[in-house]
């Protein structure tokens, strides 16, 4: 019945919201914990093209509605504020959640129209959390569609020649949820039909430089409700903005993050330091999706404690070098050939476990003499296995089958992947730190053959 849900909270907000008057400035009240998420559901539009009429993506402004429900059986109390910038197809609204029946028990604003793929919106939503509602700790949701880190322009065949809006995007991390993509392998984080726009990686740097830098203040904890978020490469390009980042390295359920659950935990236990919260998002993540009902969905989640991923970086890199320095032997690019066709994969094939794949190459060699290359595929998967305080991964939660995930993804695109388009790929791929810093985009050519 939640299609009932959605459509009664459009119609309450939206009688509620005629008579609003415009939100008055806050006294501010500190809390252990202001909890924001950013609600890109501006999607779903129908753009008219020579071609006839063309819908880019699936609607996402009933989920957004949906999760406000959610928070909504809690809101915002003393604890723990709880507010979101909802962009929606009709209008867009900042809503500082209250307990009741989603919007229409909330306090609303209505904004003039953002532009969710510009990185100042994202920007001022950050600064005015911080600023309205001060606290001990802030935890930051981005919520949209998306694939992975690879990113393209989405509007390229809507836009008009020499659009004004057009901008170059490099690379990205991003995320969406299960079915709600239409035919479209990739997607950039906080699409905005409205605005033809999205966010790259370096809007995404931007954006959390300059809220620091206006604020003093650094998140805590950046989540990403949405797909194949857990990556090796998104994670190093948080780290110099958070110290805890929460992502799935599987496509989310429809559902998505159990707002509700992670609202009740903060309030029984509003003195949660920023790991605490890491991982009780993962396990109630798990627990909701737990259910005998729920029991075939394929759900992942992990918690990521950034400060040790730059540890996870050098052993990544010792791996790389100790391949490479035997790249020329037929026998070792046959051998990790085999390790990366068994490594655990999720629903885009590009995406691959890193500590499965390091696992699986260290058994493939240990009877081999590659004993250099035994001995860092071993490193790092202990490195990824391990939950003590120096370890990067707090909690990996799965269901059902994948019982040899470890927490991070990595890019390890199939070898049968025409070489152009791997190319075009890594030509992109190799503007984020993690590649630039390991080499490897250079294995991934290896492995393929193609030096």
């Amino acid at each position: 019945m939640a299609w009932w849900r959605d459509f009664w909270q459009r119609v309450l907000t939206l009688l509620r919201i005629r008579k609003e008057e415009p939100m008055q400035p806050l006294t501010p009240t500190h809390r252990p914990w202001t909890f924001m998420v950013y609600m890109a559901g501006d999607n779903g539009k129908v753009f008219y093209t020579a071609a006839g009429p063309k819908k880019l993506m699936a609607e996402m402004t009933s989920a957004g509605y949906n999760d406000i429900w959610k928070m909504a059986q809690v809101g915002t109390t003393e604890a723990c504020a709880a507010v979101c910038l909802f962009d929606t197809q009709d209008a867009s609204y900042f809503v500082e959640v209250r307990k009741g029946q989603g919007m229409a028990d909330s306090r609303v604003e209505t904004l003039a129209e953002v532009n969710t793929g510009d990185p100042n919106v994202l920007r001022d939503f950050i600064v005015r959390g911080v600023r309205e509602y001060p606290a001990d700790h802030y935890a930051l949701v981005i919520w949209n569609h998306g694939t992975g880190w690879l990113d393209v322009d989405h509007y390229a065949p809507v836009r008009d020649i020499g659009d004004p809006t057009h901008r170059t995007h490099g690379a990205i991390f991003r995320g969406t949820y299960r079915t709600m993509t239409e035919g479209v392998t990739t997607r950039p984080i906080a699409f905005d039909d409205s605005s033809k726009d999205f966010l790259d990686t370096k809007d995404l740097h931007k954006a959390f430089s300059e809220a620091e830098g206006l604020t003093g203040r650094r998140l805590d904890l950046i989540g990403m409700d949405a797909c194949l978020m857990a990556m090796v490469e998104g994670a190093r390009e948080l780290a110099a903005h958070t110290d805890y980042f929460v992502g799935s390295q599987e496509v989310e359920p429809m559902d998505g993050w159990p707002y509700a659950l992670i609202l009740q935990g903060l309030n029984a236990e509003p003195s949660l330091a920023p790991a605490d919260l890491a991982d009780r998002i993962v396990r109630d993540y798990a627990t909701s999706y737990g259910a005998q009902t729920r029991a075939d969905e394929t759900v992942t989640q992990s918690a990521i404690r950034l400060a040790n991923t730059g540890e996870t970086e050098a052993l990544v890199k010792a791996l790389v070098d100790a391949i490479l320095a035997r790249g020329q032997e037929a026998v070792l690019r046959s051998i990790a050939n085999q390790a990366r066709s068994a490594t655990l994969r999720f629903e885009d094939r590009n995406y691959r476990d890193l500590g499965d794949f390091a696992k699986r190459l260290a058994d493939k060699t240990e009877w081999e003499n590659y004993p250099e290359v035994t001995a860092a595929a071993q490193a790092l998967y202990a490195h990824l296995q391990a939950r003590t305080p120096d370890a990067p991964v707090v909690r990996v939660a799965f269901r059902p089958k994948y019982q040899d995930a470890t927490g991070l993804s990595v890019y390890l695109p199939p070898a049968e992947k025409p070489v152009s388009q791997r190319q075009k790929e890594l030509a992109i791929y190799r503007r984020l730190a993690f590649p630039q810093a390991t080499g490897w985009d250079r294995l991934v050519e290896w492995l393929n053959g193609e030096f």
